[in-house]
């Protein structure tokens, strides 16, 4: 049977800002306080115009779009579960069958309750938990620790048979616990990503903690070793997806593909007011916003001066750092062109690819010197976890 061809798009939807943690590197610092959130209109306006839009696109072109929106903040789980199940209901009424769609919630899982769990149990299809352990960053108000709370919520979680992977955030706090880090996740069979600290609120917010292009390479090679040799191996991004990019570079069919984002842009960021941006670009400069998606349809958005503007310097990243690299194509580009988490070092206005190189060299490496290739360099076999192309 011939499988339907999809493509994916994310959303990662601000919610509201509001947030009962202080966690002391958020990038959304200055605004935690503040209670705005989006109105159950304004997001069905938003779906309105993603409707139109993809499922004109699907029939243009015969390729089905799998439409994920992610739930983020500040803290998404403060907002009262009917709110949710109010747009979970219009999601339904808007997008009929029209599009394939899946809502996911990345939670600080402070605020748990019967309420909370039956939306994460029956809402949403996936919960993603902020959980840094070894850090001392994530405190409330008060300024205290709040992990333990965390971990006992996430037992709560398994309990009651609602999956779940998490997020680490690496700082110099814990940088040191990256095998410990690790190890915790492979016991307890949990996935999760590996997101090296960058961008703050403000000048100085990091200077106690920040980590240095060296030392996060480090920290992944690391990660990766630990991985490669796993017995028990469990998902780890970004890690998943070098490896998918070594085992393509080595293969001389595997398909090669070039990012474009006048073809396609795979991951949106709508700010709370509705402003949304390529993921690429610094959505906390209103000038890099191309509109906003509560009032305009998404193809005008999606077209223009605004989107022009963006494009060329998803463009400029890639010449500047792919056009050279002995991954592209095998890489198509994405992690620089279009994702501002991999940006650790600037050089002339423009994002260096510093990290991501390093480790897929260090992981080609790793193939190259165990019993993984054979004798032209192709591989002949490798032990890793099933990728899951939304991670």
């Amino acid at each position: 049977m011939t499988q339907e061809p999809f493509r994916q798009v994310q959303f990662v939807t601000k919610i509201s800002k509001f947030c009962n943690l202080r966690c002391a590197y958020c990038y959304e610092f200055a605004e935690l306080g503040q209670r705005e959130r989006m109105t159950l209109e304004q997001l069905r306006q938003m779906y309105t115009h993603m409707r139109d839009y993809y499922v004109q696109k699907d029939q243009e072109d015969g390729i089905r779009t799998h439409l994920h929106i992610v739930w983020h903040g500040g803290e998404p789980l403060m907002i009262e579960p009917d709110y949710y199940w109010r747009t979970l209901d219009d999601q339904r009424t808007i997008f009929g069958d029209s599009l394939r769609t899946s809502n996911t919630v990345q939670t600080n899982l402070t605020v748990l309750d019967d309420e909370r769990i039956r939306l994460l149990r029956d809402g949403f299809d996936n919960v993603g938990v902020s959980l840094d352990l070894f850090s001392g960053l994530r405190v409330n108000i008060a300024g205290r620790d709040q992990q333990k709370k965390v971990v006992t919520h996430m037992e709560r979680l398994r309990s009651e048979g609602i999956p779940f992977g998490c997020i680490t955030v690496l700082t110099k706090k814990n940088l040191a616990r990256v095998k410990d880090t690790f190890s915790f996740y492979e016991r307890a069979g949990i996935g999760f990503r590996v997101l090296p600290l960058f961008e703050g609120a403000y000048a100085d917010q990091h200077e106690a903690y920040d980590i240095t292009v060296p030392e996060i390479v480090s920290a992944l090679n690391q990660i990766a070793d630990l991985w490669l040799t796993s017995d028990n191996p469990v998902q780890v991004s970004p890690l998943d997806y070098q490896l998918q990019i070594v085992l393509r570079h080595l293969d001389p069919e595997a398909p090669r593909s070039y990012f474009n984002q006048r073809e396609w842009l795979p991951v949106i960021v709508v700010n709370t007011p509705g402003d949304i941006y390529a993921y690429g670009d610094p959505y906390e400069d209103p000038q890099a916003s191309l509109g906003n998606i509560f009032t305009t349809p998404l193809g005008e958005l999606l077209s223009g001066p605004r989107f022009d503007a963006s494009a060329r310097e998803a463009e400029v990243r890639i010449a500047a750092n792919c056009l050279n690299c002995k991954y592209f194509g095998a890489c198509s580009g994405a992690a620089i062109a279009n994702n501002r988490d991999n940006v650790h070092t600037v050089v002339d206005g423009i994002g260096v690819c510093d990290v991501d190189r390093a480790v897929l060299e260090h992981i080609e490496n790793r193939l190259r010197t165990g019993d993984v290739l054979d004798r032209n360099g192709r591989v002949k076999a490798v032990t890793a976890p099933v990728v899951d192309p939304v991670s």
